[in-house]
């Protein structure tokens, strides 16, 4: 975790979940006079290396698009959102074949407790990282049924910025995997009974903040498993090309539908016209369902290839970050075209069922979007399984 001061801090809050207002200043359409347009949108990392000095896993940290203001207490899940949104499905930093220069490990992504309690936290599915519980959680029964149950189906937790043996969160143990160490000012004797008791509740320690070779070589003394802070490397904050903005209204009535069960031709009748949301879709797919994108020949089989949570959780995401202004004219043209294909295709007299309506706009949407977005160095959603090249290392509970 990045420092109090670092912009890259992700603050919490009481902030909803689900639907809290994206501050203006991360709109590129903002009438604020000291925004100008900005077609990317940011995010960065900063990378954790194990006692070798090999790289296993990669803090994401939220940036603000626009410029590098503070960052203020009403963004949890906000930050959350647009952390996953602008690396993952903008840059898609895990399908992306450059990664291979660049070993990431696991992502660690920070977590507000009311951010894991709504639908967001899914979206960290266990082969994409673990989450890092932030040091404002307060653990109630509620929460601790949350993380048993996401426990249960493999998710991973880190207790972030623990400083103190008496933190409430140490409860949470039993279904962590690991214990993330803020070393600034804490004493040798400290930082040891911490890694001690870290131990032996079966967590691996991540010591973070270590801001210097003599921070390190401490931690290495004390027992530390793993390591992150300015001594190892700084963030490197990354500017993306944006994806074309999403229909906030299509955005939420998909959401609802998904929510509520509709089925994958229902959910793809609505998400079918709008080009913009099948290239994050896509992109979703290539994730989370990489050995179905070659096979999937509609948007109902790329959706029913998606477990519902995880879909939903990217739904909500969206609903967050990406109705965000960059590339509207873009997302108008995607749809003007892709309405033009499908009313030649009907007066050709070539769409007779829904399914075929279905699988005729999916493959004009996929064209588009290879057309479109790879001009200007922008590049689109493959049609077929990238390699997940994103593995340096498992960051792994090592045998103790």
């Amino acid at each position: 975790m990045s420092r109090p001061s670092d912009t890259g801090r992700i603050p919490v809050s009481d902030a909803s979940s689900t639907s809290p207002p994206v501050p203006s200043r991360e709109r590129s359409n903002s009438p604020a006079p000291h925004l100008p347009h900005v077609p990317h949108v940011r995010y960065a990392s900063q990378p954790i290396i194990d006692r070798t000095g090999r790289v296993v896993a990669t803090e994401l940290l939220f940036r603000w698009n626009g410029d590098d203001g503070p960052v203020g207490p009403e963004l949890g899940a906000h930050a959350t959102a647009a952390v996953l949104s602008n690396a993952l499905i903008d840059g898609a930093l895990l399908t992306s074949a450059t990664a291979a220069e660049h070993p990431l490990g696991d992502l660690l992504v920070n977590m507000d407790g009311r951010t894991l309690m709504g639908p967001i936290a899914e979206a960290m599915t266990p082969d994409v990282g673990v989450i890092e519980l932030l040091e404002t959680v307060e653990v109630d029964t509620a929460l601790m049924r949350r993380i048993e149950d996401l426990h249960g189906r493999g998710y991973r937790f880190a207790l972030d910025d623990i400083v103190s043996l008496d933190d409430p969160r140490w409860a949470l143990a039993p279904w962590a995997q690991f214990a993330k160490i803020d070393m600034l000012g804490l004493a040798p004797l400290a930082l040891r009974a911490l890694i001690r008791h870290a131990h032996q509740l079966g967590l691996a320690v991540i010591a973070e903040k270590v801001d210097d070779d003599e921070a390190h070589q401490r931690a290495l003394r004390a027992g530390a498993d793993f390591f992150q802070g300015y001594g190892i490397a700084r963030p490197a904050t990354v500017a993306v090309p944006a994806l074309p903005e999403t229909d906030a209204r299509v955005v939420a009535q998909l959401l609802q539908l998904a929510a509520s069960g509709a089925c994958a031709a229902t959910l793809a009748m609505v998400a079918g016209l709008h080009p913009s949301l099948v290239a994050r879709l896509l992109r979703v797919q290539e994730i989370h369902a990489a050995q179905s994108v070659a096979t999937s020949e509609s948007l109902a089989e790329l959706l029913a290839s998606l477990p519902r949570p995880v879909l939903v959780a990217w739904l909500s995401v969206f609903g967050l970050a990406a109705i965000h202004g960059r590339e509207h004219q873009l997302s108008a043209l995607l749809r003007e075209e892709l309405a033009q294909g499908q009313r030649r295709l009907k007066e050709q007299g070539r769409v007779r069922s829904p399914t075929d309506a279905d699988r005729a706009s999916f493959y004009m949407c996929r064209q588009l979007l290879r057309m479109r977005l790879r001009q200007g160095g922008r590049n689109g959603p493959s049609a077929a399984a990238k390699p997940v090249v994103r593995r340096a290392g498992p960051l792994e509970t090592p045998r103790l």
